[in-house]
């Protein structure tokens, strides 16, 4: 696995076995790792594991509105999709590292993503398989969903950087696109429930 490239059958996937390293983080970017590995990599840095000394837990991400994004710097750059990224981050099912808008947009090409039906956000996608995932993906930060839900108006313009990566989700292409197209409506109901709770307050 040197030069930082890596292959999912090349990756361990025994418990005893495993052994986080540099290489594995670029694959599971770039969806060329097992879902197994994701699952090995989540033991490891979230349950009470030793994080290996070339990570750092990154406190302040500038992302404090995404809920649940867990952000690592690296001590040397890993390879992905072609760019060197000196940080990593978890959201849910994603794998990602951010990159300005405008290199994000040439990954997105170069790595074939279509738009995802969705108004509220930019998101991309390409699905590794059609049936079952893993998605390759690009998003822009939702710092603000919060707010537009409450009916605060979204940051006009382009997104200044963008999320791209690997999402681990089992789902198929069909299911995605589905729940992608419900989206907006599903946002606009919760926002109403949210008015409905604020003017219910006393």
């Amino acid at each position: 696995m040197g030069n930082g490239v890596a292959h999912a059958e090349d990756l361990p996937t025994d418990p005893a076995a495993f052994e986080l390293t540099p290489q594995i983080l670029a694959a599971l970017a770039e969806c060329r790792a097992p879902r197994d590995v994701l699952g090995e990599v989540g033991m490891a840095l979230f349950m009470g594991g030793t994080v290996p000394a070339w990570l750092t837990p990154v406190d302040a991400d500038g992302h404090d509105g995404m809920m649940g994004l867990e952000t690592f710097d690296l001590k040397e750059p890993i390879t992905v999709f072609g760019a060197p990224a000196t940080r990593i981050s978890f959201l849910q099912e994603w794998v990602v590292t951010e990159r300005d808008y405008d290199a994000a947009l040439a990954t997105i090409q170069k790595e074939g993503m279509k738009r995802a039906p969705i108004r509220l956000t930019e998101q991309y996608y390409r699905f590794v398989h059609p049936e079952s995932g893993p998605m390759i993906g690009a998003f822009a930060p939702t710092d603000d969903a919060l707010a537009v839900l409450l009916g605060m108006p979204a940051e006009a313009g382009k997104p200044k950087t963008m999320f791209v990566g690997c999402n681990y989700t089992v789902a198929s292409q069909e299911e995605f696109l589905d729940a992608a197209g419900k989206a907006d409506a599903m946002a606009g109901d919760a926002a109403r429930d949210i008015e409905d709770m604020l003017e219910g307050e006393p």
